[in-house]
């Protein structure tokens, strides 16, 4: 499925802004709460190392032990 970034602020005058925008197939689009660049870095660097184990546990349960 597509993904779509949709990103929403309000003007200096208070206005309302919303600007989506489609994802290339050569990309993905993750949330990162955090304080800095260097942090939301960190956080989904760690948060793919997840993904990866689960991914592989996944695996290792549907055909048995490497």
């Amino acid at each position: 499925m597509t993904q779509y970034l949709v990103t929403t602020f309000k003007d200096s005058t208070g206005r309302k802004h919303t600007h989506i925008t489609r994802a290339k197939s050569n990309q993905r689009f993750i949330v990162v709460e955090a304080e800095s660049k260097e942090e939301a870095k960190e956080k989904y660097e760690a948060q793919v190392k997840r993904d990866a184990v689960i991914k592989l546990g996944q695996y290792s349960i549907c055909f048995g032990q490497f």
